[in-house]
Formats: C-alpha cells, structure tokens, sequence
C-alpha cells in the first residue's frame, strides 16, 4: 500500500540557494540521518544530477536505490529506477518566492514499500521523512547562505 506525505516550510533564501543544496546531493549524508551513502551516476552538462545511487537506512530497514532526478526552474522532481526496499517513490519538491526574501517550499512523496511495516511505525517514518526533507533543508540552507 502507497503512503504519501505532504510537507511545507519558509526559507529565508532564495530559489537558487535551495535549488543548489537540493542539487547538492552528495551532502544529504551530512544533513539527513537516513542517507548513508549518496553517489551521482549521471549529470547533465550543466553538472544538475540526474541518476543517484543511495544507501538509506530508518527504522530498521536499509535500503539501496537508483533514483532519476528532474530539475526545472523551482521544482525538482524524482522517480524510483531501481530498489531493494520499494516497488515505488515519487516525490517533488515545488519552491515559491514569497516576495520578501523567503520561498515557500511544498514537499511531496509517495512510497511503496515491498515489506509490511505496522502502522505506527509508517507512521513515525511519515513524520521522518517530513522533518528531514523540510525542516533539516531549511537548517541546511541557513547553514549556507544564511
């Protein structure tokens, strides 16, 4: 069964900061405690990766994926190529400029896993994987730029 996630934060940065520590996908290591390992397969010629192997690990599952990342002009999407752990995820990031030097940034993901976890547990991963792709990319972004 798919579960899915909706997460939204302020950031008080501009599209192309957060567009660039998204970009930045080797460092999800230093800053989401799920990433284990992050390597990019593929980029593009302007050096946005396309193709990224990581390792995760939450919650008593690990996992390692292939993912194909999609950049536009603030949005970044992703869908699943290959995993040990899921038959699905999708999910994108859409980033909006609040006009006073902030951007409103929505998360949303989709999974399916190919395990059964208790509800409570999916639960707390929801809660997770909210935190992480909202609340730890705005720390990071600070950390940067702010």
């Amino acid at each position: 069964m798919a579960v899915s996630v909706q997460s939204t934060t302020d950031i008080e940065a501009g599209i192309p900061e957060i567009m660039e520590v998204m970009a930045d996908v080797e460092s999800l290591v230093d800053w989401s405690d799920a990433h284990k390992g992050v390597e990019i397969r593929e980029a593009d010629e302007e050096g946005w990766p396309i193709v990224v192997w990581e390792k995760v690990a939450q919650f008593g599952v690990s996992d390692e994926m292939v993912i194909r990342y999609e950049w536009y002009d603030g949005e970044v999407s992703w869908t699943l190529v290959e995993s040990g752990a899921q038959k699905m995820q999708n999910a994108r990031y859409t980033l909006t400029d609040n006009g006073d030097g902030t951007t409103h940034v929505v998360f949303d993901i989709e999974v399916d896993l190919k395990i059964k976890l208790p509800g409570m547990v999916i639960k707390k991963a929801q809660k997770t994987i909210a935190d992480v792709a909202t609340k730890d990319l705005r720390k990071e972004v600070l950390r940067r730029y702010g």
